[in-house]
């Protein structure tokens, strides 16, 4: 969460671009920065986010900033970015709005599902980006599988969507270069943390036409690197989220790993 001290050490260089401003709301929910802001001025509302200059993560910055041109009809538009010797900060699009509810029966879901669907359509823009089968790899021996050209946004937490009439995708720190299915796949484990069961967010990942060309073998390979990721994040975090994010993980894991038995028997028999 920003800090008092935080903002007020920023605030020349925030001022610099958006003129005085009066009114400030925290956004607390935010992981990926130190600044999270929403300010007002006189005539315009802008949501700034940014880390300090010397932060070991600063390059999320830029690949936001990189990123931003290629996905603006799904996501809020940079309006300016701003840096010194002690911030690096952008300035974004205010879009009014909440956190996506991914709980069962949850309107927002078939909002995300479009938004997911248009973010598929976007060709992969020629950045330096993360590559899935990198990413991924020191969770499995076939990271070959995740590879592709598709462009991601891979994190998939209900904080990262905005929804008002439609949803809107915030937070392009890790933009990814891979699999197309490997999106709807992330958002898997996101909605059995909601309260689905697996069978269920299956079911609503299966209106996304890429998770229905995924094969089968990478699917569940990449379930459980989801499983081997989360747990070895949780076991390392006291934080509530990492613990439930590492059940739903297991529990999709396990899932797959059911079907998978189910046919083999089915074989043999």
């Amino acid at each position: 969460m920003t800090t008092k001290a935080d903002l007020e050490d920023s605030r020349e260089l925030i001022e610099k671009e958006t003129g005085p401003y009066r009114v400030v709301k925290h956004v607390s929910e935010g992981r990926n920065s130190e600044v999270s802001v929403i300010v007002s001025t006189d005539d315009d509302i802008t949501f700034i986010k940014g880390r300090k200059a010397d932060h070991p993560r600063a390059w999320t910055q830029e690949r936001e900033r990189v990123i931003n041109p290629a996905v603006r009809h799904v996501s809020p538009c940079l309006k300016w970015s701003a840096r010194n010797d002690t911030w690096d900060l952008n300035g974004f699009e205010y879009i009014p709005g909440r956190h996506a509810d991914y709980s069962p029966g949850s309107a927002d879901i078939p909002k995300v599902v479009s938004t997911l669907r248009r973010l598929q359509e976007i060709p992969c823009p020629d950045a330096e980006l993360k590559q899935a089968d990198q990413r991924w790899a020191s969770y499995t021996g076939r990271p070959e599988l995740f590879a592709g050209t598709s462009l991601l946004h891979t994190e998939w937490t209900p904080g990262n969507v905005l929804v008002n009439d439609r949803a809107y995708l915030v937070d392009w720190a890790w933009p990814t270069r891979g699999a197309a299915w490997i999106d709807p796949a992330c958002w898997v484990v996101w909605l059995i943390e909601s309260g689905h069961s697996p069978h269920s967010a299956e079911r609503w990942a299966a209106q996304i036409p890429s998770w229905q060309d995924a094969p089968a073998e990478s699917l569940n390979e990449f379930a459980r690197v989801q499983a081997r990721m989360w747990a070895g994040i949780a076991a390392e975090s006291p934080e509530q989220w990492t613990q439930t994010l590492a059940a739903a993980s297991l529990l999709w894991s396990s899932h797959r790993d059911i079907l998978i038995n189910m046919k083999r028997r089915l074989y043999d028999w």
